[in-house]
């Protein structure tokens, strides 16, 4: 055990101070995709669909690696709150050379079977062929990429989330920069098509990468770079232990929501696209959701490892109601503006009726919302993954296979599949707030 040093109470002004740079960060993360979008609008409908589609991919791929991840802040936490810099640094450093691999692995498996991944989808033939290229090229950056998350959270998980920040500030600009001068052929270069958003946005991502890489060997941040070789199959042993619930987690989820789709596209175009707008206004609120859950679960690790249990309830306890009002106040306004959303994305009648309602249900998921993430995040910082890995896979099973199967069958109204989310919400928010509350998390080892 680790010797029992108190951390000084976690303010609500010191949860704001970690989270809004990664609110931030996450945003304009998100802003490159947009980008991305708007120059492959204007090559046309076939592009759009090529880019969506390999968005798509690699973000299952993300969302895996983000749940591999996940023990690099519960373990470089728990060393950092410990004082043990040598350990936290370690780590660190064992998680990004592990995890990029683990990148390397993953992609040269899926870019022989691509085209047959991609065939899903039901793609015009042009589309077929576009996205073909365009995942091409982001598998082969992709492990660069996921190093880069695995950095960020790293250092997340010592509260520094402004050397993140600043990873985003520098990558996203020059991976658009990069991408539009390929695909158009700015100064001299080849102008290479859609492609060359994925090519140019993989240099810039690899170039800032190498640049933040070779800072962090010169000593120029504050958790330092230290040899991963001591104890390394142990260690990694332990990282991939703890990270392995949480990747199987976020795979199962990604495919439960595949499925949910099948079972809404049954209904037609209109509900279909209005959840997809729906997903979208919702992306900016899960940001912030998710946000809070990477504080919750460093300060949890922080805590933890400076042998503080009492600090760690307190902080995590926090950390989700200061979400929760952040949530109210946000589901209140899209509640009030829910018609002049739906009109502002898109002018169709019959979408925009079928998106105000689900505009309402996304209002009443947002608080539980708020505490599912607040929680899955302080009991994955504890190193309790496989908790929140068997609510996911429950609510997945229930809320968004057997529930929309029994309403389709049943020819129940589309407003009903569209509140399956709170049933989904609802048990997630409810089954590891009560993992929290219980306190078991305590004992995982420390």
């Amino acid at each position: 055990m680790l010797p029992y040093a108190p951390m000084k109470p976690v303010s609500t002004l010191n949860i704001w101070r970690l989270t809004w740079p990664t609110i931030l960060s996450n945003i304009i993360f998100m802003l490159m995709g947009i980008a991305y979008l708007k120059i492959a609008g204007e090559m046309g409908a076939d592009a759009v669909a090529a880019v969506t589609t390999g968005q798509r991919v690699y973000w299952v791929l993300h969302a895996i690696m983000m749940g591999l991840c996940s023990s690099t802040t519960a373990l470089v936490g728990r060393y950092w709150g410990a004082d043990n810099k040598t350990l936290a640094g370690r780590f660190a450093t064992l998680s990004i050379l592990l995890f990029f691999i683990d990148g390397v692995i993953f992609s040269w498996l899926i870019i022989p079977f691509r085209e047959q991944l991609l065939s899903i989808f039901s793609l015009s033939t042009e589309a077929q062929r576009l996205a073909g290229e365009f995942v091409f090229w982001t598998l082969l950056f992709a492990p660069a990429m996921l190093a880069t998350l695995v950095f960020n959270m790293a250092f997340r998980a010592i509260g520094d989330s402004k050397t993140p920040l600043w990873t985003y500030a520098i990558g996203v600009p020059l991976s658009i920069l990069f991408g539009a001068a390929l695909t158009y052929g700015w100064a001299g270069l080849p102008a290479v098509g859609l492609s060359g958003l994925a090519i140019g946005g993989g240099i810039a991502t690899t170039l800032t990468l190498v640049i933040f890489l070779l800072i962090w060997a010169k000593g120029g941040l504050a958790l330092k770079l230290s040899s991963p070789l001591p104890d390394i199959l142990s260690n990694g042993r332990a990282l991939v232990k703890i990270g392995m619930p949480a990747a199987f987690e976020q795979a199962f989820f990604q495919s439960g929501l595949l499925v949910f789709l099948v079972f809404l596209s049954s209904y037609g175009n209109a509900p279909f696209a209005a959840y997809g707008i729906g997903l979208s206004i919702l992306g900016v609120m899960i940001v912030i959701a998710f946000s809070f859950a990477i504080s919750a679960a460093t300060l949890i690790s922080q805590h933890l490892g400076a042998g503080d249990p009492k600090g760690a309830y307190n902080a995590g306890w926090k950390t989700m109601r200061t979400c929760v009002y952040l949530m109210i106040v946000g589901a209140i306004l899209m509640s009030l503006f829910a018609e002049e959303i739906g009109r502002f994305m898109i002018d169709d009648d019959e979408v925009i009726g079928h998106m105000v309602q689900f505009t309402y249900i996304l209002a009443i998921c947002l608080p539980l919302m708020a505490i599912e993430f607040s929680m899955a995040g302080a009991l994955r910082g504890a190193g309790d993954t496989r908790f929140p890995m068997m609510v996911t896979v429950f609510s997945i099973l229930i809320s968004r296979m057997l529930a929309p199967w029994i309403l389709v069958t049943m020819g129940a109204d589309v407003f009903w599949v569209y509140a399956t989310s709170i049933l989904d919400f609802s048990l997630k928010a409810g089954l590891n707030m009560a993992r929290f509350r219980k306190k078991k998390w305590m004992q995982m080892p420390q």
